[in-house]
Protein backbone atom coordinates (compact mmCIF):
# COMPACT_ATOMS: atom_id res chain seq x y z
CA UNK A 1 0.00 0.00 0.00
CA UNK A 2 2.59 2.45 0.66
CA UNK A 3 4.80 1.80 -2.40
CA UNK A 4 1.27 2.34 -4.21
CA UNK A 5 0.63 5.37 -2.67
CA UNK A 6 4.26 7.04 -3.15
CA UNK A 7 4.27 5.70 -6.77
CA UNK A 8 0.44 7.76 -7.10
CA UNK A 9 1.41 10.57 -5.17
CA UNK A 10 4.87 11.40 -5.49
CA UNK A 11 6.92 9.26 -7.57
CA UNK A 12 5.22 9.59 -11.14
CA UNK A 13 3.97 13.05 -10.15
CA UNK A 14 7.23 14.87 -9.68
CA UNK A 15 8.79 12.53 -13.01
CA UNK A 16 5.71 14.25 -15.03
CA UNK A 17 6.68 17.74 -14.11
CA UNK A 18 10.59 17.07 -14.64
CA UNK A 19 9.61 15.62 -18.16
CA UNK A 20 7.40 19.22 -18.82
CA UNK A 21 10.10 21.23 -17.45
CA UNK A 22 13.06 19.19 -19.64
CA UNK A 23 11.04 19.71 -22.22
CA UNK A 24 10.05 23.15 -22.39
CA UNK A 25 14.28 23.48 -22.06
CA UNK A 26 14.88 21.44 -25.03
CA UNK A 27 12.30 23.50 -27.03
CA UNK A 28 14.08 26.52 -25.38
CA UNK A 29 17.64 25.05 -26.58
CA UNK A 30 16.09 23.73 -30.41
CA UNK A 31 13.95 27.16 -31.25
CA UNK A 32 16.64 29.06 -32.58
CA UNK A 33 18.64 26.33 -34.81
CA UNK A 34 14.83 25.89 -36.72
CA UNK A 35 14.46 29.27 -36.61
CA UNK A 36 11.20 29.98 -34.60
CA UNK A 37 12.76 32.58 -32.03
CA UNK A 38 16.30 33.70 -30.91
CA UNK A 39 18.12 32.29 -28.40
CA UNK A 40 16.57 32.20 -24.72
CA UNK A 41 17.89 34.82 -21.65
CA UNK A 42 20.50 32.26 -20.35
CA UNK A 43 18.89 32.64 -17.00
CA UNK A 44 15.39 31.31 -18.37
CA UNK A 45 17.55 28.73 -20.30
CA UNK A 46 18.96 27.30 -17.21
CA UNK A 47 15.41 27.85 -14.96
CA UNK A 48 13.77 25.34 -16.54
CA UNK A 49 16.37 21.94 -16.11
CA UNK A 50 16.86 23.15 -12.56
CA UNK A 51 13.29 23.64 -11.73
CA UNK A 52 13.15 20.07 -13.44
CA UNK A 53 15.95 18.76 -11.96
CA UNK A 54 14.76 19.79 -8.68
CA UNK A 55 11.49 17.69 -8.64
CA UNK A 56 13.52 15.21 -10.11
CA UNK A 57 15.92 14.61 -7.32
CA UNK A 58 12.63 14.27 -4.92
CA UNK A 59 11.26 11.52 -6.86
CA UNK A 60 14.37 9.91 -7.55
CA UNK A 61 14.86 10.04 -3.93
CA UNK A 62 11.59 7.56 -2.91
CA UNK A 63 12.77 5.39 -5.75
CA UNK A 64 14.50 1.50 -5.13
CA UNK A 65 17.26 2.27 -7.84
CA UNK A 66 16.06 -1.68 -8.86
CA UNK A 67 14.70 -2.24 -12.09
CA UNK A 68 14.89 -0.75 -15.79
CA UNK A 69 12.43 2.40 -15.49
CA UNK A 70 14.58 3.77 -11.94
CA UNK A 71 18.09 3.45 -13.96
CA UNK A 72 17.06 5.40 -16.81
CA UNK A 73 15.31 8.07 -14.44
CA UNK A 74 18.49 8.13 -12.69
CA UNK A 75 20.37 8.39 -15.70
CA UNK A 76 18.22 11.32 -17.51
CA UNK A 77 18.97 13.30 -13.53
CA UNK A 78 22.94 12.57 -13.87
CA UNK A 79 22.86 14.16 -17.57
CA UNK A 80 21.12 16.92 -16.67
CA UNK A 81 22.90 17.72 -13.80
CA UNK A 82 26.02 16.81 -16.24
CA UNK A 83 24.63 19.68 -18.80
CA UNK A 84 24.19 22.26 -16.37
CA UNK A 85 27.65 21.51 -15.17
CA UNK A 86 29.04 21.63 -18.48
CA UNK A 87 26.90 24.81 -19.49
CA UNK A 88 28.52 26.58 -16.63
CA UNK A 89 31.95 26.23 -17.64
CA UNK A 90 31.16 26.60 -20.95
CA UNK A 91 29.17 29.92 -20.64
CA UNK A 92 26.50 28.85 -23.20
CA UNK A 93 23.40 26.66 -23.66
CA UNK A 94 25.19 24.44 -26.70
CA UNK A 95 25.26 20.96 -24.26
CA UNK A 96 21.55 21.37 -23.91
CA UNK A 97 21.08 20.81 -27.61
CA UNK A 98 21.93 17.22 -27.27
CA UNK A 99 21.18 16.49 -23.55
CA UNK A 100 17.78 18.21 -23.29
CA UNK A 101 15.73 16.14 -25.72
CA UNK A 102 17.77 12.59 -24.56
CA UNK A 103 16.80 13.44 -21.02
CA UNK A 104 13.61 14.27 -22.03
CA UNK A 105 13.26 10.90 -23.65
CA UNK A 106 14.53 9.18 -21.18
CA UNK A 107 12.23 9.96 -18.19
CA UNK A 108 9.46 9.68 -20.70
CA UNK A 109 10.93 5.88 -21.25
CA UNK A 110 11.67 5.53 -16.94
CA UNK A 111 7.92 6.37 -16.60
CA UNK A 112 6.41 4.17 -19.26
CA UNK A 113 8.64 1.11 -18.57
CA UNK A 114 7.49 1.15 -14.32
CA UNK A 115 9.17 3.43 -11.90
CA UNK A 116 8.93 0.63 -9.36
CA UNK A 117 9.80 -3.02 -9.27
CA UNK A 118 7.22 -5.63 -9.30
CA UNK A 119 8.54 -6.71 -5.84
CA UNK A 120 11.06 -4.82 -3.57
CA UNK A 121 13.84 -6.92 -2.44
CA UNK A 122 16.86 -6.66 0.28
CA UNK A 123 19.29 -5.54 -2.11
CA UNK A 124 17.31 -2.31 -3.62
CA UNK A 125 18.08 -0.45 0.04
CA UNK A 126 21.60 -2.02 0.21
CA UNK A 127 24.14 0.60 0.34
CA UNK A 128 26.45 -1.33 -1.72
CA UNK A 129 23.99 -1.42 -4.57
CA UNK A 130 22.52 1.86 -4.43
CA UNK A 131 26.18 2.94 -4.73
CA UNK A 132 27.06 0.55 -8.00
CA UNK A 133 24.20 1.81 -9.26
CA UNK A 134 24.63 5.80 -8.98
CA UNK A 135 28.15 5.04 -9.76
CA UNK A 136 27.62 3.02 -12.93
CA UNK A 137 24.89 5.52 -13.85
CA UNK A 138 27.15 8.58 -13.33
CA UNK A 139 29.83 6.42 -15.78
CA UNK A 140 27.23 6.22 -18.52
CA UNK A 141 25.90 9.69 -18.53
CA UNK A 142 29.64 10.69 -18.68
CA UNK A 143 30.61 8.85 -21.53
CA UNK A 144 27.36 10.39 -23.00
CA UNK A 145 28.12 13.53 -22.46
CA UNK A 146 31.41 12.77 -24.09
CA UNK A 147 29.24 11.85 -26.76
CA UNK A 148 27.36 15.48 -26.73
CA UNK A 149 31.08 17.23 -26.85
CA UNK A 150 32.25 15.09 -29.94
CA UNK A 151 29.14 15.80 -32.01
CA UNK A 152 28.89 19.34 -30.81
CA UNK A 153 32.77 19.57 -32.40
CA UNK A 154 31.72 18.17 -35.31
CA UNK A 155 29.19 20.16 -36.27
CA UNK A 156 30.91 23.32 -35.42
CA UNK A 157 34.02 22.06 -37.55
CA UNK A 158 31.67 21.03 -40.61
CA UNK A 159 31.02 24.61 -40.21
CA UNK A 160 33.85 26.35 -39.81
CA UNK A 161 35.60 24.58 -42.65
CA UNK A 162 32.66 25.54 -44.87
CA UNK A 163 33.09 28.72 -43.71
CA UNK A 164 29.75 29.72 -42.80
CA UNK A 165 28.82 31.67 -39.56
CA UNK A 166 25.26 31.15 -38.82
CA UNK A 167 23.14 30.18 -35.33
CA UNK A 168 25.87 26.94 -34.65
CA UNK A 169 29.03 29.42 -35.06
CA UNK A 170 27.51 32.42 -32.53
CA UNK A 171 25.74 29.71 -30.25
CA UNK A 172 28.37 26.79 -29.33
CA UNK A 173 31.24 27.23 -27.53
CA UNK A 174 34.93 27.20 -29.20
CA UNK A 175 36.23 23.87 -30.59
CA UNK A 176 39.05 24.20 -28.04
CA UNK A 177 36.72 24.08 -24.92
CA UNK A 178 34.51 21.38 -26.64
CA UNK A 179 37.25 19.04 -26.59
CA UNK A 180 38.34 19.78 -23.29
CA UNK A 181 34.92 19.13 -22.07
CA UNK A 182 35.24 15.81 -23.91
CA UNK A 183 38.22 14.61 -22.47
CA UNK A 184 37.34 15.88 -19.11
CA UNK A 185 33.97 13.41 -19.18
CA UNK A 186 35.82 10.24 -20.35
CA UNK A 187 38.64 10.82 -17.98
CA UNK A 188 36.02 11.04 -14.82
CA UNK A 189 33.43 8.40 -16.41
CA UNK A 190 36.06 5.92 -16.46
CA UNK A 191 36.59 5.80 -12.56
CA UNK A 192 32.89 6.04 -11.88
CA UNK A 193 32.26 2.97 -14.00
CA UNK A 194 35.16 1.10 -12.72
CA UNK A 195 34.00 1.84 -8.85
CA UNK A 196 30.41 0.82 -9.99
CA UNK A 197 31.87 -2.33 -11.60
CA UNK A 198 33.89 -3.28 -8.40
CA UNK A 199 30.92 -2.35 -6.34
CA UNK A 200 28.75 -4.97 -7.90
CA UNK A 201 31.85 -7.79 -7.77
CA UNK A 202 31.75 -7.16 -3.89
CA UNK A 203 28.08 -6.86 -2.72
CA UNK A 204 27.45 -10.04 -5.01
CA UNK A 205 30.24 -11.81 -3.43
CA UNK A 206 29.32 -10.44 -0.04
CA UNK A 207 25.41 -11.75 -0.56
CA UNK A 208 26.33 -15.07 -2.07
CA UNK A 209 28.99 -16.36 0.79
CA UNK A 210 25.40 -15.43 2.70
CA UNK A 211 23.38 -17.36 0.44
CA UNK A 212 21.51 -14.97 -1.46
CA UNK A 213 20.50 -16.53 -4.33
CA UNK A 214 18.61 -13.09 -6.33
CA UNK A 215 21.68 -10.93 -6.10
CA UNK A 216 23.14 -13.14 -9.47
CA UNK A 217 23.09 -11.01 -12.21
CA UNK A 218 22.14 -11.82 -15.61
CA UNK A 219 24.29 -12.87 -18.96
CA UNK A 220 22.96 -9.92 -20.44
CA UNK A 221 23.93 -7.58 -17.90
CA UNK A 222 27.55 -8.70 -17.31
CA UNK A 223 28.32 -8.59 -21.02
CA UNK A 224 26.63 -5.26 -21.60
CA UNK A 225 28.60 -4.20 -18.24
CA UNK A 226 32.15 -5.48 -19.16
CA UNK A 227 31.13 -3.95 -23.06
CA UNK A 228 30.71 -0.87 -21.85
CA UNK A 229 34.08 -0.71 -19.46
CA UNK A 230 36.08 -2.01 -22.08
CA UNK A 231 34.55 0.55 -24.43
CA UNK A 232 35.23 3.81 -22.24
CA UNK A 233 38.48 2.26 -21.06
CA UNK A 234 39.70 2.40 -25.09
CA UNK A 235 38.50 6.16 -25.54
CA UNK A 236 40.12 7.06 -22.20
CA UNK A 237 43.24 5.43 -23.68
CA UNK A 238 43.17 6.69 -26.88
CA UNK A 239 43.11 10.17 -25.42
CA UNK A 240 45.12 10.19 -22.64
CA UNK A 241 48.19 7.58 -24.14
CA UNK A 242 47.92 7.63 -27.76
CA UNK A 243 47.20 11.96 -27.57
CA UNK A 244 44.17 11.89 -29.37
CA UNK A 245 42.49 15.22 -29.74
CA UNK A 246 39.84 17.42 -31.91
CA UNK A 247 38.10 15.44 -35.13
CA UNK A 248 39.73 12.11 -34.78
CA UNK A 249 39.09 12.18 -30.86
CA UNK A 250 35.25 13.14 -31.32
CA UNK A 251 35.00 10.53 -34.37
CA UNK A 252 36.17 7.62 -31.27
CA UNK A 253 34.28 8.79 -28.34
CA UNK A 254 31.00 8.81 -30.71
CA UNK A 255 31.50 5.38 -32.65
CA UNK A 256 32.25 4.18 -28.78
CA UNK A 257 29.22 5.81 -27.20
CA UNK A 258 27.28 4.25 -30.35
CA UNK A 259 28.62 0.63 -29.96
CA UNK A 260 27.38 0.58 -26.21
CA UNK A 261 23.84 1.44 -27.35
CA UNK A 262 23.52 -0.80 -29.90
CA UNK A 263 24.90 -3.85 -27.90
CA UNK A 264 22.54 -2.72 -25.32
CA UNK A 265 19.39 -2.84 -27.46
CA UNK A 266 20.76 -6.15 -29.22
CA UNK A 267 21.09 -8.02 -25.77
CA UNK A 268 17.98 -6.37 -24.89
CA UNK A 269 15.81 -7.88 -27.69
CA UNK A 270 17.96 -11.22 -27.28
CA UNK A 271 16.69 -11.29 -23.01
CA UNK A 272 13.60 -9.02 -23.42
CA UNK A 273 12.49 -9.72 -19.43
CA UNK A 274 15.84 -8.99 -18.10
CA UNK A 275 14.66 -6.07 -15.54
CA UNK A 276 17.26 -5.42 -13.10
CA UNK A 277 20.04 -2.63 -14.24
CA UNK A 278 19.88 -3.78 -18.23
Amino acid sequence: MERAWLLCTVIVPLHLIALALYGLATALALAPFIGLRPAAPRALAIAFPCAGAAAHVVAVSQLTLFGLGPALSMLALCLVLLQLASERLLRGSAVSFFAGPLATGLVGLAILSGLTPGAETATSRNAWFVMHVVLSVLGVALMALAFIAAALYLLQFRELKARRFGQIFQLFPPLERLDQLNRFALVAGFPALTLGVLLALGYGARFAGEGGGGLQAAKAQIVWGLFTWIVLGWAVWVRVVRHWAGRRAAVASIAGFSAVLLVYVALKLVEPGVGRFL
